[in-house]
């Protein structure tokens, strides 16, 4: 690491003297406005290099005190410029030293230990959508496995990694010029900043030593599919992409995307499926008005109804029902 770059970090910042000057302040009183610790992104202007309302900026780690149990409502990126500081996620210990990266999943539960003047790291707060957009690029524009990083999207409150990236020279001069070009110069510009984030999450992703948890068994491509599939079961009648995406915390353009990428079939056509199997179920199995079954599966143009379904079981709602009503009868 750059001497330039030690020395500004060494410097004991406006939060740090807040910290030890007002006996018993807290973390929590600069960062955060709910009851819980959570902290906000929009609360960082007065310690971060960089705007605290654009998608990404940068943030020296607090010394001299404990860090109290919090989340973030943000991903982020921790890099040790030097020395060793202490993450504990419940009763699991992450001890980093210089060199070691951690991404911490949004709402991860963490608590970090007291550092001292030498134990430098440097934070890159991150908004969730920019995280998301980078990694569907990514994944767009190579064949880079980015499903750690899709763990990181599902908000589990264990979900982190850690990449051992000591002895990685592209890693580390990627964030040392990151971290040279926000705090040591007078002119970012914005796109080659995301750039080289994406660039190191490309870095990131071939590193083999690395350690990472969740709480929840199963991968979050198969917890994602079974919670997209359930929805649709449950709300076929009103379902939309939007209120998908809502559910699961991503956008809709990228949960579109994943979904044609992981059924290899659209929302729309899972949806169309789910309808469409509740529509022979309910013509086979009860009286309800053909009217009445359209407008429970969520449509209202009857035409089209009747159109897709001929198209797809060859025979009429009408004819359907009575052929299925007759074999029962047989039987």
């Amino acid at each position: 690491m750059r001497q330039e770059i030690l020395k500004k970090l060494l410097e004991t910042t406006p939060e740090e003297q807040y910290i030890m000057v007002r006996n018993g302040a807290s973390h929590q009183d600069l960062y955060s406005k709910s009851g819980r610790f959570i902290v906000e992104r929009r609360l960082l202007s007065d310690s971060v290099f960089g705007e605290s309302t654009a998608s990404f900026c940068l943030k020296a780690h607090p010394r001299f005190r404990e860090v109290a149990v919090h989340t973030h409502d943000f991903i982020e990126i921790m890099y040790i410029c030097s020395g060793s500081i202490t993450h504990m996620f419940g009763n699991s210990k992450v001890v980093l030293t210089e060199g070691d990266v951690l991404v911490i999943g949004k709402n991860a539960l963490h608590s970090i230990l007291t550092t001292e003047k030498n134990d430098i790291g440097i934070n890159l707060i991150i908004s969730h959508e920019l995280f998301e957009n980078l990694i569907q690029s990514i994944r767009l524009d190579s064949e880079l496995n980015m499903n750690i990083f899709s763990e990181l999207l599902g908000g589990n409150n264990a979900t982190y990694c850690v990449f051992h990236a000591g002895n990685n020279v592209a890693v580390n001069n990627i964030m040392e010029n990151l971290i040279h070009s926000v705090i040591c110069s007078d002119e970012t510009d914005s796109y080659t900043l995301k750039e080289a984030l994406k660039l190191l999450i490309c870095y990131l992703s071939s590193i083999n030593k690395r350690d990472s948890a969740q709480i929840n068994n199963g991968s979050y491509e198969d917890k994602t599919k079974k919670k997209i599939i359930n929805y649709i079961k449950t709300s076929y009648g009103s379902a939309t992409l939007t209120e998908a995406a809502d559910m699961l915390g991503l956008s809709p353009t990228y949960l579109s995307r994943w979904i044609c990428q992981n059924f290899s079939l659209s929302f729309k056509e899972l949806l169309m499926n789910e309808r469409f199997q509740v529509a022979r179920e309910l013509l086979s199995n009860t009286n309800m008005s053909i009217g009445d079954i359209i407008f429970h599966i969520g449509y209202e143009n009857t035409s089209y109804f009747h159109k897709e379904f001929k198209k797809r079981y060859g025979m009429t709602p009408k004819a359907f029902r009575r052929e299925h009503q007759n074999k029962k009868i047989q039987n």
